[in-house]
C-alpha cells in the first residue's frame, strides 16, 4: 500500500477528521503524483476541524491559483501579479478563520514544494517559507500535529528555506 493510501486510511479511522468521497471531476493541471493519488481516493479532507489549528485539504475544484483565491480579479493588487512566479502556486490547504493558506508550487523547478501562504505574507520574498518538500510530507505533518499547532512554527522544525531561494 502506498504512503498516501495509508495516510488516508489512518485519517478515515480518526473520528476527529472528515474524509470526503472521491470525485470523478478531472484535474486540468499537471500535479505531483502523490497529490494525484490523494485525489483518486478522496476529494479533500478536513483535519481536526474542531481544534484550534484545524485545516482543510481542498477539494479538486478548489485547486486554483492561490493568488486568484486570495485576490479577486477586480482587486488592485491583481495588476501587480501578472507574470509573477506566484501565479503557479496553487491553493492546497486552508483555514479561512485563521487566514492560513498553504500553496503547492507547480513550476517545473520547484514542482510539489509546499509553502506557507498566510494571508498577510503570501508571495513575499523572505516570508514564503517552504513547509514541506512534497504533498505527502505536508499531509503527514498536518495530521501528526492533530490541529494543535502549525508544525512549521515549532522550534524543532527543520528550516527548508524560502520559496524565493
Amino acid at each position: 500500500m502506498s504512503q498516501i493510501k495509508e495516510l488516508i486510511e489512518l485519517i478515515k479511522k480518526d473520528s476527529e477528521c472528515i474524509v470526503h468521497s472521491p470525485s470523478k471531476d478531472k484535474i486540468n493541471l499537471e500535479v505531483p503524483d502523490d497529490l494525484m493519488e490523494f485525489y483518486e481516493y478522496t476529494n479533500g479532507v478536513s483535519l481536526f476541524p474542531d481544534k484550534p489549528y484545524g485545516i482543510e485539504i481542498v477539494e479538486k475544484s478548489k485547486l486554483i491559483s492561490t493568488n486568484e483565491f486570495l485576490y479577486p480579479k477586480n482587486d488592485v493588487i491583481w495588476e501587480e501579479l501578472e507574470n509573477d512566479v506566484t501565479n503557479d502556486w496553487f491553493l492546497i490547504a486552508k483555514s479561512d478563520e485563521l487566514s492560513q493558506y498553504i500553496s503547492v508550487d507547480l513550476t517545473k523547478h520547484k514542482f510539489g514544494k509546499c509553502y506557507d501562504s498566510f494571508y498577510d505574507t503570501h508571495g513575499e520574498e523572505g516570508m514564503s517559507q517552504i513547509i514541506a518538500k512534497n504533498f505527502t510530507d505536508l499531509l503527514t505533518n498536518l495530521y501528526q500535529s492533530k490541529g494543535l499547532n502549525w508544525f512549521w512554527l515549532e522550534s524543532d522544525f527543520e528550516n527548508l528555506g524560502d520559496a524565493f531561494d
